[in-house]
């Protein structure tokens, strides 16, 4: 056990102190920052206050229009369409509005440029209709209190629910939407691993192979355990990572957490919903998906007698975790779809497509269970055969491709198994 930890340890530190690894930390901490910062100026953007001229005759008008500060503001001195046009051409003026009253109607044109502030003109309709709808009442006869019940909304209200066991329960939406978003960044976070961390994995199994370096080597430790020392010590930086991720995130949440468009991003959603649903099956499905494309990348890293070669190796394993990527993708938009069921239940697709089902319920527990069963045992079995593989080519001196060495190592292990006891 001493033997296994030192291998560990070796491979930890060698790891964790290289460029590398400070480079796979920073890079997406640097994009998120740049999110962030054009999330920021979009969101400063929006809350820019139009500034507009009213053009009107009508002083109702331009006195119920000026009480709408938090959506535009009122040049009043300018009051003829010249000096309107004169001063967005300086770019002193958002745009300007028209107002016709003619026989209780009420008519508007608003003009504006592309490259001024946006103004929502649903609050301007709004509020001339109810203008409109006021002058009509007072015309035919109407008291204040049949005027307002004739503007007054129809109340419409929406009710998600879910069938299961012969009954219907409610179905909270929100709380869905916070499910399928986390299940979104695990997916993300799975890729990410596989991209970063599949060929470092292969190079660390695919090192040494080969050489003279590994007969002294095992000849004071074992194939098994020197194959599993190298595996849970990349294991281990990779959650290295993860932990630096979360301290960063737990230290710097409470001083942004009250900006505007991190209350505007996060607003309506429930952190401890948020929180409970990535610790819950979230979780389980994210570290069985590590464990087991890194039991993946062992298995591919095991072929290689060349770490050069390293790289063309996990080129399927990308290729699968693409596939999977995009399933999520489609799983997020349409988790009831068939494919979508069986693509959840093939391990290698699973922890990217499943959480979706989860989150939208369109999944028993039997289910859930199954999958984290077979991608148990799957992952098991993959870790075994790249055990298996590594162990009986890692004295291997050859520069035959994958295919070649995979029978090659099939041979010896016929070999061994027939020498006599």
């Amino acid at each position: 056990m001493n033997k296994f930890w030192v291998i560990v340890t070796d491979v930890y530190k060698k790891n964790i102190k290289s460029f590398g690894f400070l480079t796979m930390v920073l890079s997406p901490i640097v994009m998120l920052l740049i999110i962030g910062g054009i999330i920021y100026f979009i969101s400063q953007s929006e809350n820019d206050i139009p500034e507009i001229a009213v053009l009107t005759s009508d002083q109702e008008i331009q006195t119920i229009l000026a009480t709408q500060e938090k959506q535009f503001t009122i040049n009043s001195e300018i009051t003829t369409k010249e000096t309107a046009e004169k001063a967005m051409e300086q770019e002193e003026l958002d745009g300007y509005l028209e107002v016709n009253s003619d026989n209780q109607l009420v008519s508007a044109n608003y003009v504006d440029t592309s490259g001024s502030d946006t103004l929502d003109t649903t609050v301007l309709t709004g509020l001339l209709t109810s203008i409109q709808l006021n002058r009509k009442a007072t015309q035919y006869g109407l008291t204040q209190q049949e005027a307002m019940e004739l503007m007054s909304s129809a109340n419409l209200t929406t009710e998600t629910v879910r069938f299961e066991d012969g009954g219907i329960t409610n179905q909270d939406s929100t709380a869905e939407t916070i499910k399928m978003w986390s299940s979104y960044v695990v997916g993300i976070a799975i890729f990410i691993f596989i991209m970063n961390y599949a060929s470092i994995i292969g190079t660390e199994i695919a090192s040494e192979k080969g050489t003279r370096i590994m007969e002294i080597i095992l000849s004071s430790v074992s194939s098994t355990i020197h194959f599993f020392g190298k595996l849970v010590g990349i294991l281990l930086v990779c959650l290295t990572q993860i932990i630096i991720y979360v301290v960063l995130a737990l230290v710097t949440y409470p001083f942004i957490k009250n900006m505007a468009f991190v209350q505007e991003f996060f607003e309506g959603i429930n952190m401890g919903d948020l929180l409970s649903n990535l610790l819950g099956t979230t979780l389980i499905y994210f570290v069985l998906g590590i464990i087991l494309y890194a039991g993946l990348a062992a298995f591919f890293g095991s072929l290689v007698t060349k770490i050069e070669d390293v790289s063309k190796a996990v080129t399927p394993l990308v290729f699968l975790a693409l596939i999977g990527f995009y399933g999520g993708l489609f799983a997020f938009a349409s988790p009831n779809q068939l494919i979508v069921k069986i693509g959840s239940q093939i391990p290698l697709f699973t922890p990217f497509i499943m959480p979706f089902r989860v989150a939208s319920e369109t999944v028993s527990t039997t289910g859930i269970v199954i999958s984290i069963i077979v991608m148990v045992l799957f992952t098991i079995l993959c870790t075994l055969l790249s055990l298996v593989m590594y162990r009986s080519n890692v004295l291997v001196y050859s520069d035959a491709g994958m295919m070649k060495t995979m029978k090659t190592s099939f041979s010896i292990l016929k070999n061994e198994r027939k020498k006599p006891e």
